[in-house]
């Protein structure tokens, strides 16, 4: 644009808007390039500007007060050979007819583009003259007829114009669009990063709660289990002292109690050692296979329909959980254990049944107690507790009048085929 500013300086164009703001800003853009800009901001004023000093270009917006754009523009043709470029924020194919009907040679559309205005002017004035012979055009659109007698380049040269600022619009938008994606890409990575948050305060969450809940435990069996053991223990041990001369027999009796209390905290001070084992090491991937415990161990025939290659996703001392299953099995007498492997549509189902005495069913639950697990070793309470830990449900199910029914149930995600 710039190398026809030398020669812009002696074009002289007409910028008739009612807009203070909008003609200054006009006047901006074409003053930068060395044309000579004068305003008029009605018609009317416009005519009678135009009678005093023939501008070589008018640029006029087409809503205004008094003389409409149109009515200036065929007024202005009636009269002078000027160009007329229309400025207007209206856009159909009625507007662009009626533009050309009245006699303009362009159309400048709002919002301005400087670029864009800058070059249709410089167009125009390098366009070589060019007689053509004008062909009256009648078109009727919304059921208005426009007569339009413009030159054929002065249709062709509008079409043009329009068609380039309808791709130019088009690639704004593409540009916008893709804008948009961008965006969206970036909403969507934000959203997976505070899904992940969410997830990793959820975890938590749920690792405070059950920490709490562990300590909560923990807690309570210290100060009221063992508080009332070595209470127990120390009475027994002042009432020997008191009748040790005088009664030996009851004495020893009472020693006797205050042993068995002494054992009594020593098996819960080991269980709540195992307990607060519990969720301190990671888990681990473990072959069923490998945690079954051996028929000397517990003198119980064990029949395992389990797939070699089966692996759980287990805390590390969970391991011990199927052996928990047939100390208590051994307990109840039982000579023969059956274990079975069954895939459900969200979980695997890994039961384990034996022969033994049945457990009726208000005692079901109370195998899991912790308050009746001090003196089992890994009781079934810590079994439960530790498979809890990836997920895993344990719970009795079996007929009182058949024996005993472990039933693992394990969570998708926590079982699988292979060596782990």
């Amino acid at each position: 644009m710039r190398r026809g500013k030398l020669m812009n300086n002696t074009k002289r164009i007409l910028v008739v808007e009612d807009s203070t703001t909008q003609a200054e800003y006009l006047r901006r853009i074409l003053e930068s390039e060395g044309y000579i800009v004068d305003i008029a901001h009605d018609g009317n004023a416009a005519l009678l500007r135009i009678a005093d000093e023939t501008p070589d270009l008018v640029l006029s917006d087409i809503v205004m007060p008094g003389l409409s754009g149109y009515e200036l523009c065929e007024k202005i043709k009636q009269q002078h050979n000027i160009p007329v470029f229309l400025v207007t924020q209206l856009y159909n194919p009625e507007d662009v007819v009626r533009g050309v009907a009245s006699g303009a040679d362009n159309f400048i559309i709002k919002p301005f583009d400087p670029d864009f205005i800058l070059k249709r002017v410089q167009e125009l004035f390098l366009k070589a003259e060019d007689t053509q012979q004008t062909e009256d055009l009648s078109i009727t659109i919304s059921g208005n007829t426009y007569q339009i007698d413009a030159e054929r380049k002065t249709i062709l040269t509008i079409l043009l114009s329009t068609y380039a600022l309808a791709v130019q619009k088009n690639i704004d938008l593409s540009e916008a669009q893709d804008e948009l994606f961008g965006l969206n890409e970036q909403l969507q990575e934000k959203n997976e990063a505070l899904r992940k948050e969410n997830l990793e305060r959820e975890r938590v969450e749920k690792a405070l709660s059950e920490a709490h809940r562990k300590l909560t435990l923990v807690t309570s069996i210290t100060r009221h289990g063992l508080l009332n053991q070595l209470g127990a223990i120390h009475e027994s041990l002042e009432y020997t002292e008191r009748i040790l001369n005088t009664d030996p027999t009851v004495a020893k009796n009472s020693l006797r109690s205050a042993i068995t209390g002494i054992q009594r905290v020593i098996e819960m001070t080991r269980f709540t050692q195992e307990y607060q084992k519990i969720g301190q090491s990671p888990p681990v991937w473990e072959r069923l296979v490998d945690i079954i415990p051996k028929f000397d161990e517990y003198r119980i025939e064990i029949q395992a329909d389990i797939p070699p290659d089966l692996s759980i996703y287990l805390d590390p001392i969970a391991g011990r959980a199927i052996a928990a299953m047939i100390e208590d099995a051994h307990r109840r007498r039982a000579e023969k254990v059956i274990m079975s492997c069954e895939e459900k549509k969200n979980s695997t189902i890994i039961t384990i049944e034996d022969d033994g005495i049945g457990i009726p069913g208000p005692a079901k639950e109370g195998l899991f107690s912790y308050e009746k697990s001090y003196d089992r070793g890994f009781s079934l309470f810590l079994a439960r507790e530790a498979l809890a830990i990836t997920g895993i449900n344990l719970e009795e199910t079996g007929d009182p009048r058949q024996g005993g029914r472990f039933e693992i149930r394990c969570p998708h995600g926590v079982v699988q085929k292979g060596t782990g």
